[in-house]
């Protein structure tokens, strides 16, 4: 389910799952550089991930996003009622536990319905690229990355601020997955590979805007930034949509026939 050139050990033993933990600092911090700057018909598993797919970043991710947000949203709501007589400070240890069960449940159960729902489309449509449980994993916890920093300004008692770095952040790690996923569907029904990317986006925008909005009381936009977030979100979809079908070098043909061989092979037919 994971890798299978991995399993070289029982799984119910520690060596099966030290192994998806074998990376070092530099490799991590590639990663986490290639999830902050993605590049138009570049593949982030192919250039990062493929030859040592792990899971201690996206799990360290995922724990200091948590803390992130939960640490955010109590620092928030004490500056708001600070100077407030009637108010007495009650640190929410639950938000620890909340923030803790939907980050993760999304970093594993979403990853888990992409990867099968990739392998019974690989089973009707022959695609180009693959993906294994463990690298889609990988995406879409170093694509979490970027929120990391998102939560932290979220303390900054202004919701435009607040809207405009979760559209940020919801743009870059939106990109990171639309461009990653798409080579895996694009030879799929057209319908089907678009219906796809836009769902995977949607998950993730759902996820970045309700960690903001449950974790901060006051995050719900006013009136009068209602049109400029849904100008803004769906603006943010089409421009992903533009730039996740740029070619890959993968794609390329792997070789060229010479010009003398092409007129021979148009003068026999």
């Amino acid at each position: 389910l994971l890798a299978g050139q991995k399993k070289s050990s029982p799984f119910w033993t520690f060596e099966y799952y030290q192994t998806f933990f074998d990376v070092d600092t530099y490799q991590v911090f590639d990663r986490i550089k290639g999830s902050l700057l993605p590049i138009p018909g570049k593949n982030f598993v192919r250039l990062y991930i493929r030859s040592n797919p792990d899971l201690y970043g996206p799990f360290w991710i995922c724990a200091t996003l948590v803390f992130a947000i939960a640490i955010s949203g109590n620092l928030s709501n004490f500056l708001i009622h600070l100077g407030r007589k009637t108010y007495h400070y009650v640190p929410e240890f639950r938000k620890v536990s909340i923030a803790a069960t939907i980050i993760y449940a999304y970093a594993w159960l979403v990853p888990l319905a992409l990867w099968g729902f990739l392998v019974w489309r690989n089973s009707k449509v022959m695609n180009i690229v693959s993906y294994s449980f463990l690298e889609i994993v990988c995406v879409y916890g170093y694509s979490l990355f970027i929120y990391i920093p998102t939560a932290i300004l979220w303390i900054i008692p202004q919701k435009v601020v607040r809207w405009i770095l979760v559209t940020i952040a919801l743009g870059i790690s939106g990109s990171v997955l639309a461009m990653t996923f798409w080579p895996a569907v694009r030879e799929d029904n057209r319908r089907i590979a678009l219906a796809t990317i836009v769902t995977i986006v949607l998950l993730h925008m759902l996820l970045s805007v309700g960690c903001l909005v449950w974790s901060h009381s006051d995050a719900l936009p006013d009136t009068h930034l209602d049109h400029y977030l849904l100008t803004t979100l769906m603006g943010l979809l089409f421009l992903q949509a533009y730039f996740f079908d740029a070619p890959e070098m993968d794609h390329l043909p792997t070789s060229t026939a010479a010009p003398n061989q092409t007129v021979a092979a148009a003068k026999s037919s």
